[in-house]
């Protein structure tokens, strides 16, 4: 029997308690990375700061929008100058987020490398590359706003949309093999950072959790309990957590705290709608964004909301900031 040298990816195995265990394939070799949850895991990502990750790929956007293959039977030196700095720049960003985020830079470059076809330097394969490269890069990003999008839908009891936006989560395929070792194995094995998100969210989903939203910080968190949970375990100053901090600041969040976050959920949508107007657009739609213009909204927003709970901030300058753009 031949043994088949194990592709660069993740497998991930499926353990009791909602827990997982992950093992990253690079070219160095295999690594078991530290032990998880599904619920860890997937509210985790939901909070990732996409912002500067979607300024670097705006620039590489623009760098594909200088190679223009339309109307030409191969392409030009400035193509190919810009076309490598095209490349060069991708996975210098790949390279980057190797040190801080090993399983995006390796399932990114994994799905890059799926999604092309053998370079000859065409026409073709530059026309090929443009797009696969970015839609691999953005892909992440948008499907980090569709859980955030989820987990609003799941905290505010609205239906999920079955036959919609959530309709491709019943007709998603993951490869799953069986290991041996004293007793049968299956793990999942994935070469697509979205296909991996898309399977801990069907996960997630499928022990019908319940989401609420702490009434300190406004973030979403799932109770360890039964029991009506209000406040997180996040810190939220210094080593003091919502739960901690939370009594002492009742009496000043019982009516503005509400106003706030919801001001914030509701600019978020907002703004990420006028982000979907612009996507995969050549000319920018009226009140149309960009993932960067995105970002920058987002980050001074959520600065805004976290100071302004943290009675840093007063709420009319924190709305000010929410709803400047909304």
């Amino acid at each position: 029997m031949q043994i088949m040298k194990p592709q660069a990816g993740l497998y991930v195995t499926l353990e009791k308690g909602g827990y997982i265990k992950r093992n990253l394939i690079t070219n160095s070799g295999e690594k078991e990375l530290p032990r998880t949850t599904i619920k860890d895991e997937i509210i985790e990502f939901s909070e990732l700061n996409f912002g500067p990750y979607s300024q670097v790929v705006d620039y590489i956007q623009e760098i594909a929008d200088e190679i223009i293959t339309e109307g030409k039977e191969k392409p030009t030196e400035a193509d190919y100058k810009y076309f490598d700095r095209f490349i060069s720049t991708t996975f210098a960003l790949l390279g980057e987020l190797m040190e801080t985020s090993p399983i995006t830079a390796v399932l990114t470059e994994a799905s890059i490398e799926d999604s092309m076809p053998i370079c000859d330097y065409s026409i073709e394969y530059i026309e090929i590359a443009k797009f696969a490269i970015i839609e691999r890069l953005r892909e992440i990003i948008d499907f980090n706003l569709f859980i955030n999008d989820t987990f609003y839908n799941i905290y505010t009891k609205n239906t999920i949309d079955e036959d919609g936006e959530h309709y491709f989560l019943s007709q998603v395929m993951f490869k799953q093999e069986l290991t041996f070792d004293g007793k049968l194995t299956a793990r999942y094995f994935f070469r697509n950072l979205t296909e991996y998100y898309v399977f801990l969210l069907m996960q997630f989903l499928s022990a019908k959790p319940k989401i609420t939203r702490c009434e300190c910080c406004g973030r979403y968190f799932v109770p360890k309990t039964s029991k009506a949970t209000k406040y997180c375990d996040r810190f939220l100053q210094g080593d003091k957590t919502c739960k901690d901090l939370a009594p002492s600041l009742k009496h000043k969040m019982m009516v503005r705290t509400d106003k706030v976050v919801e001001a914030f959920d509701r600019a978020k949508r907002k703004m990420y709608r006028r982000y979907e107007r612009n996507e995969g657009k050549i000319y920018m739609p009226p009140k149309g964004i960009t993932y960067e213009e995105f970002y920058v909204w987002n980050d001074a927003a959520t600065e805004a909301r976290d100071k302004y709970l943290r009675g840093e901030l007063s709420e009319e300058d924190a709305l000010k900031i929410i709803e400047g753009d909304d």
